[in-house]
């Protein structure tokens, strides 16, 4: 999933009279406040918030104002919604798609929504993995022999490893010698290679981004592979062509990095007599279509395009170096993906960029290391995916090891190292790898609507995660798993009826690619998805729900929606921050955990890395709430730190609670959420930040 981190919501502070008038600002909202007031000082009546600031609650009907304060006091005063997370953390830890443990966490949650008296408790299928890949406890040392004292461990390393590929079978102990890096350093090296773990030179060339230890663990993965002769994700390039300065007439095959997949793409381009271009682009999975805009510098060798698609439109710009060309694809709010594609004569290739000595590196191979150590980007080790995962089977996986150890550890070894210690590690990893096909499921459970049960809302999060060693998936997404859990608890425990159907679905496939939701939508008629009010998406980690980016015209139902919850969550820890600052603006609500609705123009200002996004590409209202709070999600963000001590109980208490209210309010508004603007522009122009392809 992408990451969003915000800012805690600042709040201008209101008049006096205004306050004085806030009881009868809400004509159709309940007034809880003097129920529950948290302090003394919390503003009386009902309120909304709108772009940072207080305003009255639109006076649009929502739900019964008693069944508002049930759930409000439920949320509040028995809220389970961190019992959810320890129980899926504690039990089944990390939950990647197709491994035993996602799937018995989806069989676990299904139970538990059916317990509690929900309907149609289910898993639905939505296609298969080739094979289960299922990762044990892992460990990993650091050790120096002394006389005394053999298996002496100085250090425990913090690694991970690809998923989808081998283990260790066993712990696997070795010397640590650096990677030959000629032929004379080979040859100086000798027989020492033989069981040693390999240490490879640490590439930071973009250490902001640490993805990328991830990208280079796969592209390693690749070139070792095809050292060895073979592997299934191994593809040469399509035999090349001679051709001009001129990318005319030109068949183009290559990649499109999005997240940690590298995902097939083909660029065909044309030129006519009159020296314009045109063409068509397709990604693999996502969408085909004309490229528009084109241009092609000739002193730059630079070549311009755009390209629309379901998701909005991307601009490209690729620079040309004899037969390959290399750029990236922006979004419209700035983010790039990069792109490599090489001239191609014949049908489509993926391509593989070597930077290896493939020579050197296959007589490395054929001294049998016990594998290869690498070093993250920092502190963190980013837990991805080999190539080809989910159509490799069991025996095509090599037995090929590569450790991505933290910075720290790297640094340790190879200090070590350069002193002339003799240093060895051992790593067990015992990954299970068995054939399938193995079949995947979403859980989907839901309240009944009593009077339009064909009328959907939607709440929702991502059951699975990424399983690096030490991860439980607490963060991304547990806590959003358990915020769903916890809301349907709720409205099933105060007995409520909505007039539409409210339906609860934790996916899975969602760090592969969106694979759950966008098959679920795939699976809707065009008349089911007309009748989906919204869609609401927890998946920012531990920070309560501050918010929502929404279209002009949606704000009214969504500021009316939220409004029974503002002012009834605090936060001591949070006011203490915001009252020892230098800003008098944070002082009003310094503390409360309100939901600020903000307008964003004629389509719903949102970006495409979360599953959301696969309604938004069709028109339906999908929003990802804003996370606002003290915790920095980056911390954990599919790394070894992903851990249940990092849950914030307080936070989690208040979007559960949140997330029943709005999903109850607009399942029984007067009407479904709008979703077309006043001069006729429907979410078809919904603003995302990048495709979501698989």
């Amino acid at each position: 999933m992408r990451s969003i981190h915000r800012a805690p919501l600042t709040l201008r502070a209101a008049s006096g009279a205004a306050l004085l008038t806030l009881a009868a600002w809400g004509a159709g909202c309940a007034t809880i406040t003097d129920t529950f007031a948290p302090r003394a000082s919390t503003p009386r009546g009902a309120y909304a918030v709108v772009d940072g600031d207080v305003v009255p609650v639109p006076n649009i009907p929502m739900g019964d104002a008693r069944t508002v304060r049930q759930i409000i006091r439920e949320g509040r005063t028995d809220n389970r919604t961190v019992d959810h997370l320890t129980d899926l953390c504690e039990t089944f830890g990390a939950r990647l798609t197709g491994s035993s443990s996602c799937e018995q966490s989806a069989q676990w949650a299904r139970t538990r929504l059916s317990s509690w008296g929900l309907n149609r408790a289910r898993l639905d299928w939505w296609g298969d993995v080739a094979v289960r890949f299922d990762r044990g406890e892992s460990t990993g040392v650091a050790i120096i022999a002394s006389a005394d004292n053999p298996d002496q461990v100085v250090r425990e390393l913090q690694f991970t490893t690809l998923s989808w590929t081998s283990g260790t079978d066993g712990p696997r102990r070795g010397p640590v010698v650096p990677m030959p890096e000629s032929e004379g350093e080979l040859a100086s090296t000798g027989d020492r290679l033989t069981g040693a773990w390999v240490l490879v030179p640490p590439d930071y060339s973009d250490a902001g981004n640490i993805r990328r230890s991830g990208q280079l663990m796969r592209q390693r993965l690749d070139e070792r592979e095809q050292a060895l002769g073979g592997g299934a994700t191994s593809v040469a390039v399509a035999p090349q062509a001679s051709s001009p300065t001129d990318p005319d007439a030109l068949r183009w095959a290559g990649t499109f990095s999005y997240g940690d997949s590298k995902l097939p793409l083909t660029l065909n381009l044309t030129k006519d007599d009159a020296g314009a271009y045109s063409g068509t682009q397709s990604i693999q999975g996502f969408h085909t279509g004309p490229i528009a805009d084109v241009s092609y510098e000739d002193s730059t060798r630079t070549l311009r395009y755009t390209w629309k698609h379901s998701m909005g439109k991307s601009k490209i710009e690729l620079l040309r170096s004899g037969d390959q060309m290399v750029g990236a694809s922006a979004s419209s709010t700035g983010e790039r993906y990069p792109i490599e594609v090489s001239l191609a004569t014949n049908a489509p290739a993926v391509v593989t960029e070597s930077t290896a000595d493939t020579g050197l590196l296959s007589r490395v191979l054929a001294l049998r290391p016990a594998g290869f150590i690498s070093s993250s980007m920092d502190e963190r080790v980013w837990t991805t995916s080999a190539n080809g995962w989910r159509e490799r089977s069991a025996g095509a996986y090599s037995r090929d090891v590569e450790v991505n150890v933290r910075q720290s550890d790297y640094d340790f070894l190879n200090s070590r190292i350069a002193d002339g210690a003799r240093i060895e590690v051992e790593f067990d990893l015992p990954h299970s790898i068995s054939d399938g096909p193995v079949p995947c499921y979403n859980v989907v459970a839901e309240i009944t609507g009593i009077e339009k049960p064909d009328e959907v809302v939607i709440v929702s999060a991502h059951l699975d995660s990424w399983d690096g060693p030490g991860s439980q998936g607490a963060i991304d997404n547990g806590t959003g798993v358990s915020v769903v859990m916890e809301a349907a608890r709720i409205l099933a425990k105060v007995g409520a009826q909505p007039k539409r159907t409210i339906r609860f679905i934790l996916w899975t496939g969602e760090e592969q690619g969106l694979l759950g939701s966008r098959a679920y939508v795939a699976s809707l008629s065009q008349q089911e998805l007309d009748r989906i009010s919204a869609v609401f998406v927890d998946d920012g980690g531990t920070n309560y729900e501050g918010g929502l980016p929404a279209a002009d015209y949606m704000v009214d139902y969504l500021a009316a929606a939220s409004a029974p919850v503002n002012g009834q969550f605090f936060s001591q820890t949070d006011h203490d921050t915001a009252m020892g600052d230098d800003d008098p603006e944070n002082d009003f609500h310094a503390g409360f955990m309100d939901i600020n609705i903000r307008p964003t123009g004629d389509s719903i200002n949102t970006h495409s890395g979360s599953d959301h996004a696969p309604f938004n590409a069709v028109g339906v209202p999908g929003f990802f709430w804003d996370e606002t709070g003290r915790a920095n999600y980056r911390y954990a963000w599919h790394t070894q730190r992903d851990r249940l001590d990092q849950s914030i109980g307080e936070y989690l208490t208040q979007s559960s609670t949140n997330m029943a209210v709005v999903a109850y309010n607009l399942a029984m508004a007067p009407d479904l959420l709008p979703r077309v603007s006043s001069d006729g522009s429907s979410l078809a122009t919904v603003e995302t930040a990048a495709p979501a392809p698989e």
